[in-house]
This record gives C-alpha cells, sequence and structure tokens, in this order.
C-alpha cells in the first residue's frame, strides 16, 4: 500500500544547519538572512522522494511580524513580502526538480502553537487571517495547509476563511497526551464539522508517533476525506534530562509506523519535527518495495 508523500520538517533542520530560530518569527528569519537554505531543504525533499512541500510560511504572518515590533501597515507590507518570497523558493525547487509537485501554502494558529489561550477570538484574528490568506492565494500554491491547529474554534474560523479561495483545504492538528486537539477540543466533532463544511483532507501533525496513530484511528471512523499525517520524530524527554542533541525516530522506525498508519486508511504522510530528508526517502523507498 502507498501513500502520497509529503516533506519534512523545515524548522528544526534549519537548526541543524546552524540556524538560532527564536519566537515570534522561528524559521521566517532565515528567509531574510539565508533564503537559499530554503531552497536546499526544498530540494533535500524533492529529490528524497517528497510529492508535495510546503511553504516556509508557518510564521510570515502580519500578525507574527506585529509581534516581533512593526507597526501594522509595516507588519503586513513585511508579511506579504515574505510570503511570496517563501512561495518564489517552493516554487523555484519545484521547476528546477522538473517534477510534478504540489505546493501546499501553510498557514498556522494566530498566536503561539502552545498556548491556545492568547487566541484572541475569531473576530479579532480574521483580519490577520484574511490578509496572510490573501497572501498565500498565489496561483504558485495548490493546497490551502492549515497546520498544527490547536483549538476547534480557531480551526472552524479559519477553515471558513480559506474555503473561499478555489484551492483544496486541509485541515491538521496539533494534539495533546489523549490524542485530542491540543486544548482539549475534541477531534473527532471538529473533524465531522469539517468534513461537513468541505476540507479535502483532515489529519494530526507535530504530535508523537503513538498519540498520532491513536487520533488517525479515530479519524478513519469518524469521516470519509482523505487523511494526513506528519508527526514528530523526536523523542520526548523530561526538560530536566534534555540533552543537545535530542534522539530521534529512525528512519527505518518511521516507516514501520507509516506503514501501520497506512492500514489505518492514511492517504498522505510526512514527518514533523526533528526529522529531515532522510525519513521522506526512507518513506519514498518504502512505497517503490
Amino acid at each position: 500500500m502507498s501513500a502520497i508523500i509529503l516533506d519534512s520538517a523545515m524548522g528544526s533542520r534549519l537548526e541543524e544547519m546552524g540556524h538560532k530560530l527564536t519566537a515570534p518569527l522561528w524559521s521566517a528569519t532565515v528567509l531574510q538572512s539565508n533564503p537559499e537554505d530554503i531552497t536546499q531543504i526544498h530540494k533535500e525533499n524533492i529529490e528524497a522522494g517528497a510529492q508535495v512541500i510546503s511553504t516556509n510560511t508557518f510564521r510570515t504572518t502580519p500578525y507574527a511580524l506585529h509581534q516581533a515590533g512593526l507597526s501594522g501597515v509595516d507588519a503586513h507590507t513585511r508579511a506579504r513580502a515574505l510570503t511570496l518570497l517563501a512561495i518564489r523558493l517552493a516554487w523555484k525547487a519545484v521547476q528546477e526538480s522538473g517534477k510534478d509537485i504540489k505546493i501546499a501554502a501553510s498557514i498556522a494558529p494566530l498566536a503561539d502553537c502552545w498556548a491556545p489561550q492568547e487566541f484572541p477570538g475569531n473576530i479579532i484574528s480574521r483580519p490577520w487571517h484574511d490578509a496572510q490568506l490573501d497572501n498565500l492565494a498565489h496561483h504558485s500554491t495548490d493546497i490551502m495547509l492549515l497546520e498544527t491547529m490547536n483549538s476547534a474554534r480557531e480551526a472552524k474560523g479559519l477553515t471558513e476563511l480559506a474555503l473561499r479561495y478555489d484551492k483544496p483545504v486541509w485541515v491538521s492538528f496539533a494534539l495533546n497526551g489523549e490524542g485530542n486537539i491540543y486544548n482539549g477540543d475534541d477531534i473527532v466533532t471538529t473533524a465531522k464539522f469539517l468534513e461537513k463544511k468541505g476540507v479535502s483532507a483532515i489529519g494530526v501533525n507535530c504530535s508523537n508517533l503513538e498519540v498520532s496513530k491513536m487520533a488517525l484511528r479515530e479519524l478513519r471512523e469518524a469521516v470519509s476525506v482523505p487523511l494526513l499525517a506528519y508527526p514528530n520524530v523526536e523523542l520526548e524527554q523530561p526538560e530536566s534530562k534534555r540533552k543537545k542533541k535530542i534522539k530521534k525516530v529512525t528512519p527505518t522506525a518511521f516507516v514501520a509506523w507509516s506503514e501501520e498508519v497506512k492500514e489505518l486508511g492514511v492517504e498522505f504522510i510526512g514527518a514533523c519535527c526533528g526529522s529531515d530528508h532522510t525519513h521522506i526517502k526512507a518513506l519514498a523507498d518504502q512505497n517503490d518495495s
């Protein structure tokens, strides 16, 4: 059984390359300083076998730039410039590959992914999200990817905005330890709502392998749209025991996990934090075997 292969992590790969990423812009800072490294990561993933790559736009939003100290107008202007640059870098990597690779335009929760209580509500967030969706609705992008969603409320509001564009909308959730949405909202109820609204795929990302599999099993029983999964491959450790080099799931072990979730009916598989192109190549090799 084969799956459509997504790409690997951008942020943790940039850190491996020596970049220091900090809030609120994280990987967006590298667009300004070393855009060639972004292109390199896209190319690594394409060469490894990725069939869908994501733009490095997780934190190129007007809201993130406003948090970084820019005024309203300057934040919107800079966000558009950085977002379009990120899209161009992904498009360039695809064009140079000569392959039929789809580009997913990434958009994240407005505030910190791990602080859902900071979400100001859909009324306040709407103009910020609207502006970024307009930036992402470029002719070079194929999919609107709403990723690492940490609450049902924001996921529903952002989905309704994204569905106005003539592109498939994928929604992916960050999970808590029980396999629900990170803030505790029920993932099955939310997924059923999103399916009725017309999203093209639903899934999970930025969560460990076991809790991801738990959620995917429940999602497959609840909805009929395609499922996507790109979990973390970093092995979680207590902060007191965390070392400079975090232990990771090997590509071989990751492929074994991917085979298990394929049996659950997951159609799109990639990897999130801690991963790189070697995990993607292992997936591609398994697909070809």
